[in-house]
């Protein structure tokens, strides 16, 4: 494998990561505190990936850092494929717990205050 065909299916599995997770290019830059620009380099192939980057991007899509090296048949999933729980749980991948635990106790507080209002 050439180095242009490694920067290229490296960058098809991070496009094809970020979709499942239904992510957009800035919200994955944002986890990873990359610039939006370089993830857009890295999923066309442009740039490469360090070995650190590797491992935050596996980190934050909850796969092994050797994924990124399988070349086996991706498949990109068709949006609106799955569930609202599942996106929810993705979103808060790459977050720390207690960012998790805050984002938690805004939905349960906003569901009690629509609770209370419908009554």
């Amino acid at each position: 494998m050439n180095n242009s065909d490694y920067r290229s299916a490296i960058g098809k599995k991070v496009r094809q990561e970020r979709l499942k997770h239904g992510w957009t290019q800035e919200e994955l830059a944002e986890k990873l505190d990359l610039h939006p620009s370089f993830i857009g380099q890295l999923e066309r192939g442009i740039k490469s990936a360090s070995f650190k980057t590797l491992k935050r991007l596996s980190q934050v899509f909850g796969i092994s850092s050797s994924e990124f090296l399988n070349e086996g048949d991706q498949k990109e999933p068709l949006p609106g494929t799955r569930s609202v729980e599942k996106k929810i749980m993705d979103l808060l991948k790459g977050y720390k717990t207690h960012e998790q635990e805050a984002v938690y106790k805004t939905i349960k507080y906003i569901l009690r205050q629509k609770r209370k209002l419908g009554k």
